[in-house]
């Protein structure tokens, strides 16, 4: 009997903490940030996040955002090929100082921010900004796929540390031979090189056209999300979006909540090509859906139309439809997360 009993009390306390470990595996499992169905949650809780394109590399530091409530810092990376993972600032070839992405990482998450780590460039050149390239007939694109391992590797623990994969991808005309088969190739090998460190992350993916169309992912987005987890797309507002109907724009939301895709605008701002836009109805319409959006740009300089601030650090609302109040306002609104 009293061995029986042993073994009882044994398989009883293994079946304890068995089941301890499977619920914490769970709990742990749907910690943090993640995608779930459509939505971004934050320790399973439907949230709406407010952003802004950062300049984070040429100086590290995100408390000043603060005062605007801003949730999130997309991080521009335009010389992958010598920007630091880690370890102190260095001068690139160009003479530029440029901090370590897990510098930048650090300063971000002493104010709460998500840091966005995103692939705008190359070396530094503006002949290889990433913007409007076809990926895999760019001469850096092996280069650039060991880069973008090693940065999975470094942040796979690290779940307030997104990165997108290519900025910007494909001409906005298609006039380089692209086709969503193009686009599903392309996107899939990528976010298969960040999958195969272990890194669990949420893993951003752009649109065709130099970010702004939304067709592929009506065309490819569910077949692209087949077998994945922790997804999000990412659709840049300018000229398609911002010129169009506020009748239009809220009907293409609406057809991207009907195929369940998970999106954010990952850039919006009043200029891009060269025509003045107003912002304000999109950002109405994406707010009351509880759609995330992050402006372009958290810059200090009034002469470019697109900066949030002037050099005095107020908002900028010289000769760009009032853009700096606008989109403060925005943010220090109550986040309005979809039900």
């Amino acid at each position: 009997m009293k061995y029986q009993h042993c073994i009882l009390k044994s398989f009883l306390l293994l079946f304890f903490f068995g089941s301890c470990q499977k619920e914490e595996s769970v709990a742990n499992s749907n910690s943090g940030y993640q995608i779930t169905n459509s939505n971004i949650t934050f320790n399973s809780k439907t949230i709406q996040l407010i952003g802004a394109n950062t300049f984070h590399v040429f100086g590290a530091g995100s408390a000043d955002m603060n005062s605007w409530n801003l949730d999130i810092a997309r991080e521009f990376i335009g010389n992958i090929k010598e920007t630091p993972l880690t370890g102190n600032p260095i001068q690139d070839s160009h003479g530029a100082y440029l901090y370590s992405i897990q510098n930048i990482v650090d300063e971000n998450k002493k104010q709460n921010k998500i840091s966005w780590i995103c692939a705008f460039g190359w070396d530094g050149n503006p002949s290889t900004l990433f913007t409007g390239k076809s990926p895999a007939t760019t001469f850096w694109w092996e280069d650039y796929k060991a880069k973008l391992r090693l940065w999975a590797i470094q942040f796979k623990d690290q779940n307030d540390v997104w990165i997108e994969v290519w900025n910007e991808p494909y001409r906005y005309d298609r006039a380089d031979g692209y086709t969503d088969a193009i686009w599903l190739q392309n996107m899939n090998e990528l976010t298969e090189i960040i999958r195969a460190t272990g890194n669990k992350n949420i893993v951003v993916i752009p649109c065709a056209e130099q970010g702004q169309d939304e067709s592929v992912l009506l065309n490819k987005g569910n077949a692209f999300l087949v077998g994945k987890s922790n997804i999000l797309f990412d659709i840049h507002a300018y000229e398609k979006w911002l010129l169009d109907s506020p009748t239009n724009i809220n009907n293409r939301l609406n057809t991207l909540n009907q195929y369940n895709l998970p999106i954010i605008f990952g850039e919006t701002a009043p200029m891009n090509a060269g025509v003045l836009m107003n912002p304000d109805p999109f950002l109405n319409l994406i707010y009351d859906k509880g759609i995330s959006v992050c402006a372009w740009v958290w810059k200090k300089d009034e002469s470019d139309q697109d900066a949030l601030m002037t050099q005095n650090g107020l908002p900028n609302n010289i000769n760009n439809n009032n853009w700096g109040t606008t989109f403060k306002n925005l943010a220090l609104k109550t986040r309005n997360p979809k039900p």
